[in-house]
């Protein structure tokens, strides 16, 4: 049973928003309801990482004089798409600068990051030029790559925010910050360079959301502003991306960037090439525009059902005996969704899991984890055994060698039974606060809606009401996996929907009393305005 950790008790509607902001640990509420601009927060980064902006602008500049060629290196994944796309933008339309290109790795040739495979087919290319190498959310743990960069007399600029190893490469500029993405450096670095696109901030935006970046300080007003510009004059292929997905017209939130777009820019990186996700940020033809953003809706329903063929192999657990990390690895594993399903895993046993693709005796490895388990500090105790390693608290990736896979199960395993305590394992669910029913109004809705953007670190206030009467429910949806709930606290009726809930239907019944524990959503019909009670959990009262 999920544990409820209400998180500030009721005191007077008047003071509510002000109470739950306070129980988040949020010092500075009229700034967080109020928040200053992108520069402001900007201003208040460290000395040192302002300092490497300004270098890595010197080195840049003196390049562009030289006339010498500039290569955005990126990464697949939807964080390093879009910083590609605010450097190249930044060089080719605002400087006009002839000389740059970009060069996205392909997961299924180069692998992950700054390889040296993917290094001499840049050479290659470019053979004869003075380069310089301009990474964007990658490059940080590219030791002995940079440094055969470098030995052959070309320059490089790591831009990245992931975990710092020791030692860190040899470069001639970092530019580091794990408070932000890396689409939000490269946004910094365009900038500085003297970039007016408005629209950037889009991309550091969406960058943020899907790259699960805590939604607070500088990054909720970067996403903030992003989704301003999303709703009013978005980039025109997140517009045609949008409308090929069945949204044309929405009002977008960090949910559509986070669920529906981020999800569209991954799919092709995963499956195929990532070119046409990053074509989709930088092309300006309208017909070329739609003809991509078609093709990435088709590619991501093709990664959703492999995504849920795989899920149905890999969840073969025991039960009443998991394991406290859980590993699932076979040469029919696709490499590019193996995270995807290492994710559903975490959802369903509530265990850090990581999942392997085989193939010609290497395997290609994706980890996550849950709260209070650091899985890349724990794959780092093993370094020894991979070929590559990188990753976040959270999630991780690795290529391991076939013959080393069953060791670092058995010793991940091992170490697993000291350092991972019991108690984590017990789900929670933090409540921000236990209401009664009948403060539930239109203008309820509207100060909570004034804390958004929602997201990790800010996520839309979750409330807590106890002993409501179910005066209906029907199991509803295509599929019919919700659960569609009329509720009443003795003088007012409520509408709820369980999503995903049609389960509890075996727990409670009509008649019952019963604890809530839900959001609040907006819901226009036919011309009325209902508030819809969004179940998160739900148990007799």
């Amino acid at each position: 049973m999920t544990r409820w950790n209400v998180l500030s008790d009721y005191k007077s509607r008047e003071s509510l928003i002000k109470d739950i902001l306070e129980a988040r640990g949020i010092e500075d509420i009229d700034e967080f309801v109020n928040p200053p601009s992108i520069s402001e927060y900007f201003s208040r980064l460290s000395l040192e990482f302002k300092q490497s902006l300004k270098i890595a602008k010197e080195i840049i500049e003196s390049e562009i004089e030289k006339g010498n060629h500039i290569i955005i290196f990126g990464d697949y994944d939807s964080d390093g798409i879009n910083a590609t796309a605010i450097l190249y933008k930044y060089f080719k339309s605002e400087k006009n600068y002839p000389n740059v290109s970009y060069f996205i790795p392909n997961r299924f040739e180069h692998s992950y990051g700054v390889s040296k495979l993917a290094v001499d087919e840049v050479l290659e290319e470019y053979k004869g030029k003075d380069l310089l190498f301009i990474t964007v959310d990658t490059g940080i743990t590219a030791i002995k790559e940079i440094d055969y960069i470098r030995s052959l007399g070309h320059k490089v600029i790591v831009t990245d925010h992931h975990q710092k190893p020791d030692p860190l490469p040899n470069v001639d500029c970092l530019v580091w910050s794990d408070e932000v993405c890396g689409a939000v450096l490269a946004y910094f670095l365009s900038k500085v360079l003297g970039s007016k696109d408005t629209k950037a901030v889009c991309f550091a935006a969406l960058a943020t959301v899907t790259d699960m970046q805590s939604i607070v300080g500088i990054n909720r007003v970067i996403v903030k502003k992003g989704l301003e510009i999303f709703n009013t004059e978005p980039p025109l292929g997140i517009r045609k991306l949008v409308e090929a997905a069945g949204r044309g017209g929405s009002v977008l939130s960090t949910y559509d960037l986070g669920w529906l777009i981020g999800p569209r820019l991954n799919a092709s990186g995963r499956l195929e090439s990532a070119s046409d996700s990053l074509k989709i940020l930088i092309e300006k033809d309208p017909s070329t525009l739609e003809n991509i953003a078609f093709k990435l809706n088709n590619i991501n329903s093709e990664r959703q059902d492999k995504t849920l063929e795989m899920y149905e192999k890999a969840a073969d657990f025991d039960e009443s005996n998991l394991p406290k990390i859980l590993f699932s690895s076979s040469e029919e594993y696709h490499e590019g969704v193996i995270g995807l399903v290492a994710s559903k895993l975490v959802q369903k046993y509530y265990r850090s899991a990581v999942v392997i693709s085989l193939s010609d005796g290497i395997g290609k490895g994706s980890a996550r984890s849950i709260s209070g388990v650091n899985i890349i500090e724990m794959l780092r105790r093993f370094e020894d055994l991979f070929v590559d390693l990188g990753g976040h608290p959270m999630a991780a990736g690795f290529t391991i060698e076939k013959e080393n896979i069953k060791k670092l199960q058995k010793e991940m395993l091992s170490d697993a039974k000291d350092s991972i305590d019991d108690k984590l394992f017990i789900p929670s669910l933090d409540v921000d606060m236990k209401i009664p029913a009948d403060i539930i109004d239109l203008e309820l809705l509207e100060d909570i809606n004034s804390l958004e953007p929602f997201g990790i670190g800010n996520s839309r206030p979750t409330f807590l009401t106890e002993g409501l009467k179910i005066t209906g429910l029907d199991v509803v949806g295509r599929d019919m996996s919700h659960l569609r709930l009329s509720l009443s606290d003795g003088d007012k009726y409520y509408k709820a929907i369980f999503f995903g809930g049609a389960e509890a239907v075996d727990n409670v019944e009509f008649g019952d009393n019963i604890d809530l524990v839900y959001t609040l959503k907006k819901n226009e019909y036919n011309g009325n305005t209902y508030i819809d009670l969004v179940v998160k959990d739900l148990r007799k009262a």
